[in-house]
């Protein structure tokens, strides 16, 4: 079997197989298995699922509406692709004067 790998630095012509073209650093490249094992242990290739596994930025928003993010007033933390396109179609707000309000209401408190 093959994986999927990213060179982290540049793979020397032949590191693999003999017919096998030297890597650029940044290469999206297929070795097999114990080869790529390899590389991974030796840090000079990643996982090339791991590239697509980059954190995701977070926005803290107001709900105006109830929805299946929440109740209205409810403060949630949502990806930032998701609270742009809500607080776009009106249905949550990412001022930070309307976050503070809401969080401060009772519905927003930790429950002691």
């Amino acid at each position: 079997m093959k994986k999927s790998l990213i060179a982290l630095a540049v793979i020397a012509a032949g590191f693999f197989a003999a017919d096998q073209a030297e890597i650029a650093a940044g290469a999206t490249f297929e070795a097999p298995d114990e080869a790529a094992d390899k590389l991974i242990a030796d840090g000079l290739a990643k996982p090339a699922d791991q590239a697509a596994a980059k954190p995701t930025k977070v926005v803290k928003v107001r709900l105006l509406i109830a929805s299946d993010h929440g109740k209205a007033n409810d403060v949630r933390e949502l990806p930032a692709d998701l609270a742009r396109t809500l607080v776009k179609s009106g249905e949550a707000d990412d001022d930070k004067a309307a976050v503070a309000y809401a969080a401060a209401l009772p519905q927003n408190q930790k429950k002691t």
